[in-house]
Parts: structure tokens; sequence; C-alpha cells
């Protein structure tokens, strides 16, 4: 099932649960961070909604919070990784009879995140040593450091273009994803072949 064909969250006859998981799904999207502000402003109404989320962890729902990932401020919380379809009929007991202990659940979770996904993996309990930081904010160029400072200063790491795209491209159905990966394999093509060598292009005649 895409994005496009999952059910509405704001649909209140539904579970709170069950909602909070489609808004992580369908408004959030895997990867990406989301702050304790956007998600009780999409909850105004619900109480202890940052519990609800919590709760999502016994259906193998991965979402790390500063304690987990040490770029995240303390009203911040990254969606990992999805887990069990909480919305369809049934998942959510099947999930909560065949499911592991909690934290060996969440654990193993992130440490199957593949590291390309972020600049550095999501390891969860595993707190940094001070002095390891230290050493790979030495390592940075110059302009790596002032952009770490200015993330520092921000609170935050704002999205880059690249990401901000991401997101939109997940928001589309299916067939437009299909559609728009045609045109960008051709795009892409066409600029490769326009860096190619003009000898190389002809071939070599000698």
């Amino acid at each position: 099932m895409t994005e496009s064909q999952l059910p509405d969250w704001t649909d209140q006859k539904m579970a709170t649960k069950v909602r909070t998981a489609l808004w992580l799904a369908t408004e959030v999207g895997e990867g990406n961070v989301y702050t304790k502000e956007q998600l009780r402003a999409a909850f105004p109404d619900v109480t202890q909604i940052d519990r609800r989320v919590r709760e999502l962890r016994d259906y193998g729902w991965v979402i790390a919070t500063n304690r987990d990932d040490p770029r995240l401020t303390s009203h911040e919380a990254r969606f990992v990784q999805a887990g069990d379809p909480v919305w369809e009929p049934g998942a959510r007991a099947r999930a909560l009879r065949e499911r592991r202990p909690l934290a060996t659940l969440h654990s193993a979770s992130v440490e199957r995140v593949p590291e390309t996904r972020f600049t550095d993996a999501v390891r969860v309990h595993r707190p940094q040593d001070p002095e390891a930081v230290w050493e790979r904010l030495k390592d940075l160029s110059q302009g790596e450091r002032s952009l770490v400072l200015a993330w520092i200063a921000m609170g935050r790491r704002p999205s880059s273009p690249a990401e901000l795209t991401w997101r939109a491209f997940r928001s589309l159905s299916e067939r437009q994803r299909l559609e728009m990966a045609a045109r960008l394999g051709e795009l892409v093509s066409s600029e490769l072949y326009e860096e190619l060598p003009v000898a190389e292009e002809r071939g070599d005649d000698s």
C-alpha cells in the first residue's frame, strides 16, 4: 500500500495510536525530524500525545530522541522506521502476540537502518565520548566546522534541498514516482553524456 492509499490520519473515528502512526508515515516520512510542537499542533485535543507515539515502539516503530541521536535537540524526534501497519485490522493484536521484548525490538530496528540514510547511523544507548566528538570536529575542514557551529547556534540542522526534494517525492503516488524516476534517469543520462570528452564520443579513429 502506497502513502497515497493510506487512511486519512485526520479521521477521528480511528484510535489515536493509529492516527499518530499515519501522521508519521504520511506527514513526516521515514528519516525525517519533527518537533514536539508540530506533533501537538497536529493533535491539539489529545492529552499525552507523546506517550501515544512512544507506544508505537511496541509495534516495531522506531522513533529516536536526543537520547538516541545526539544531533537532535530535546524538542525534536526523528521518525527512523515504520513498523507494523497498525491501521490494518488485526495488525496490532498480531504484532503484540509476536513481538520480542521492547528494548530488543527497538535496538534491533535501529541497527537495521542503512548507514547511508543519515550522516552517521543512529546508535541506541551508545553515548558518544566527548573527546572522540572533539577529535571528529578537529578533523573537519574550516568550512565544515563553521557549518556545524551554525547548526549548534540554531539548535537544529536544517534540511538540505535534496532532503526536501526527497520528502516531496515520497508524497507522490506509486505511478507518479515511476514516471518521475524515468524522467530523472533521462536527465541524469543526458547530463553525463554531455560531460563525455569529444574524442570519446566519436571513438578513436587512429
